[in-house]
């Protein structure tokens, strides 16, 4: 193919191209001066986790143990289970042993997820990247060694993948899924059942979402009642989300998961100790929350949050089973955001659906 260079110097951009591209240095720029002026000082200091609401100081320590052939009880016990949250990120931090490193291959993930993504569905890419970098979670992901990043792949090799009809791509992302975080590895294979022919509910989307919710709610007290009880040990110091754990050990989860979610997406925003005793972690988590409130108030301006939605029906099986964890873990809940984002930037009207065939519009319900 030949590219004539001239005229792809005189191409005419339009004036919105022109401002999205200048926010996007910008916010870049800004990324950058970050980095150096307070990420690389809280390395020095270990305290990036701290600063940054992520466990970058976690997984660099059990990569330079590693590194240097400490054999770190601690360490090896850590890494010595499957399925493992933490082997990705260390394996990230172990192999490019630099943070400028890290965050550029932070950079590269986050362009070919959003790459990968715009192939495959009529979105606006200025929207959904606007969305998604108003998420300061986005930020400090591109930032530091995390697992959020790695997710944002994952959900696209797999949304890429069920919209192409990809069986190969799906297995990889599944298998990325398992290795970087199990939890999302379960949601997108329950996901994947509910909208096959194994199910036999699958056009009728509130009804699986109630059964799910019921089988959550008689199964896991059962099949894990001792780790629920250790887990809520270590949360009991929390109040509301107490309160929710309860219900949740004593069958009651059908109570708790709308409450659970929403303490997830929404929790920081009344916490007075936002004001009272400010802290990075507390901010972070607070603009967190509004971005989410933003995104919602967008998708719901545009008649969008509907179970018709394959975005939304999708985030709405993963928030269930998510929820249930005995700790708030808005993190775990970033898929959700990636989802609304790309439902908030579809250019037709219409429901967008990752379906390899049609559904039948009619028998669907409303959320």
């Amino acid at each position: 193919m030949n590219l004539d260079s001239s005229k792809l110097l005189s191409r005419r951009i339009s004036f919105k191209s022109a401002i999205l591209l200048f926010l996007l240095i910008c916010y870049v720029a800004f990324t950058f001066a970050v980095f150096f002026e307070s990420v690389v000082p809280s390395l020095d200091r270990g305290t990036t986790s701290e600063d940054f609401a992520v466990d970058s100081t976690v997984y660099i320590y059990m990569a330079d143990s590693l590194r240097e052939g400490r054999n770190d009880p601690w360490v090896l016990g850590s890494l010595l289970f499957f399925p493992n949250t933490t082997w990705t990120p260390v394996f990230i931090s172990l192999i490019l042993h630099s943070a400028l490193l890290v965050m550029l291959a932070n950079y590269a993930m986050f362009i070919f997820a959003v790459t990968l993504l715009k192939r495959a569905f009529p979105i606006s890419l200025g929207t959904f990247v606007g969305l998604l970098l108003l998420n300061p979670t986005t930020t400090t992901s591109l930032l530091c060694v995390n697992k959020e990043i790695i997710d944002l792949v994952v959900f696209s090799i797999f949304l890429y993948a069920r919209g192409k009809r990809n069986r190969g791509l799906l297995l990889i992302a599944l298998a990325l899924a398992l290795m970087n975080r199990y939890e999302t590895c379960i949601v997108m294979i329950v996901f994947l059942f509910a909208m096959s022919r194994l199910n036999p509910l699958r056009e009728k989307r509130w009804m699986t979402l109630f059964l799910l919710v019921g089988l959550l709610n008689f199964a896991m007290p059962l099949l894990g009642s001792q780790v629920l009880e250790k887990r809520f040990e270590e949360a009991e110091y929390a109040g509301v989300i107490r309160a929710l754990d309860m219900l949740q050990l004593h069958y009651l989860y059908f109570i708790a998961v709308i409450p659970k979610v929403a303490d997830n997406l929404f929790g920081q925003l009344p916490n007075p100790q936002v004001w009272k005793s400010p802290s990075s972690w507390l901010y972070i988590n607070f603009f967190n929350n509004i971005s989410y409130a933003i995104l919602l108030l967008v998708n719901l301006m545009k008649r969008r949050l509907t179970l018709r939605s394959d975005f939304i029906y999708f985030g709405a099986i993963g928030s269930v089973l998510i929820a249930q964890s005995l700790v708030v873990q808005p993190r775990y809940f970033y898929f959700v955001y990636i989802l609304l984002c790309l439902e908030a930037a579809q250019k037709k009207s219409r429901s967008s659906s990752l379906a390899p065939s049609p559904i039948r519009q009619p028998e669907l319900q409303h959320a």
